[in-house]
């Protein structure tokens, strides 16, 4: 039977909620903020954690961080694993925007004004799967990805500075920057020292068939003098983006590897010569290639999380057309918020912003932009995509960009050929 905590501090108010959930688990009361917190608390400690708490926010926050906020970090502190985390109900009488965003922002699942819908509040309990019986009727299919739940709690974790990148990602940014401004071999090897896993593989990446020299590198400075400082921050890049293309939930480890080789391809295909037959870019293109799409493995992690949470509710997986559909709706949106955070140059986010716009040229940018869509495209006809592709569905942003039948056939032999050298680097 479910466990549920009620925070309220108005008798008549917790005599609704009551009896509208008590056929469906026992209910426990706390009427003010330290009371809750306690009990929330001891109930994981003790191994048997709440499913589901109503909180009325009047109650309990008039000063101080929203207790939803609370609530988490208390899960947090205990690692408590995602599935066992508690499903938050914020109710208020009255309260503004600013205070729902922020309850929701901070932690909490779903807001409703009291009174309470009893009819209401039963079916969206019943849709999340959390009432005997499941998803209600009405609610659709079962293996339907509730987009407002999945968009919320990416918006709620990006608010609270998660995902927290990697130090390697912030290196890899840094010597980005050190080139930019003219550094020298030094001192790019200088800061490559602080991280020594990336050391040992840009060195080991120095030596492989791909980038091999005459003589084998042993030194950071070696492998940076033999790949030269533009090539070595390409290595270092896909280095640390390769830590980053990762999940915790199974069934997505095949999107995430599809969507990893996707972006590796394009970001290879950005320097090939027949995109480039005259002078290259300002922008750094094959970095941009790397991470254009990033907002779709953030997007996938926020997934991962809930399907943790269906499937400890006994409820059937979403579908995975349902999920690329949201990701490709939407990822442009987070995967800027990241950039933001990785201290990115302000060009990459206005050329991922628009890589999915044919009609923006003329713009200043409509070179790096154009070359950026261009490898986007043969990337997928190469067979590098997230989903698969047929040459119907290709022709039309394929005229838009002015690739003509010489690219895609160069495009169909090297990039294969690039990818299959580069998967025991990257694999």
């Amino acid at each position: 039977m479910m466990r549920i905590l009620i925070v309220d501090n108005d008798a008549s108010s917790i005599a609704v909620t009551v009896s509208c959930l008590q056929p469906f688990g026992a209910c426990e009361e706390a009427s003010d903020r330290d009371t809750a917190l306690a009990r929330f608390k001891d109930a994981i400690d003790g191994g048997t954690p709440y499913q589901l708490v109503l909180v009325d926010i009047n109650a309990t926050d008039a000063d101080g961080e929203p207790i939803v906020v609370a609530f988490r970090d208390i899960e947090t502190q205990s690692h408590l694993a995602v599935a066992q985390q508690a499903y938050i109900l914020v109710t208020a009488t009255s309260c503004g925007r600013q205070m729902i965003t922020d309850c929701l922002m901070g932690g909490g699942d779903d807001f409703f004004t009291k009174p309470l819908d009893k009819t209401k509040l039963v079916g969206k309990l019943h849709a999340r799967g959390l009432l005997a019986g499941g998803a209600s009727a009405s609610s659709g299919p079962a293996n339907v990805l509730d987009a407002d739940d999945l968009l919320k709690q990416m918006s709620r974790k990006m608010a609270k500075g998660d995902p927290v990148l990697p130090p390697a990602m912030k290196i890899a940014m840094r010597i980005r920057q050190l080139i930019d401004c003219g550094a020298e071999i030094a001192d790019v090897a200088n800061l490559l020292r602080q991280d020594t896993a990336i050391s040992t593989r840009l060195i080991k990446t120095s030596n492989s068939a791909f980038y091999r020299g005459v003589e084998k590198s042993t030194t950071v400075d070696q492998a940076i003098s033999r790949l030269g400082l533009s090539r070595a921050s390409e290595v270092v890049m896909s280095i640390c983006c390769r830590g980053f293309f990762a999940t915790t939930h199974p069934p997505y480890q095949g999107i995430v590897e599809r969507l990893w080789w996707h972006s590796l391809a394009c970001a290879h295909t950005t320097q090939m010569p027949f995109l480039n037959p005259d002078e290259k870019p300002d922008e750094d293109l094959f970095s941009i290639g790397l991470i254009h799409d990033i907002g779709k493995l953030l997007l996938l992690q926020a997934a991962a999380e809930v399907e943790q949470r269906r499937h400890a509710s006994h409820q059937p997986p979403v579908s995975v057309e349902e999920l690329v559909g949201l990701m490709n709706e939407h990822h442009v949106r987070f995967g800027n918020t990241l950039l933001e955070k990785m201290e990115a140059p302000d060009m990459y986010a206005k050329l991922i912003q628009r890589h999915h716009d044919t009609n923006a040229a003329g713009k200043k940018y409509s070179r790096s932009l154009k070359i950026l869509q261009q490898a986007n495209w043969l990337a997928k006809l190469a067979g590098f995509g997230l989903e698969p592709v047929d040459g119907q569905s290709l022709a039309e942003p394929m005229d838009a960009l002015e690739i003509d039948e010489s690219m895609r056939e160069q495009a169909i032999l090297e990039i294969p050929q690039q990818m299959e050298q580069l998967r025991y680097l990257f694999g």
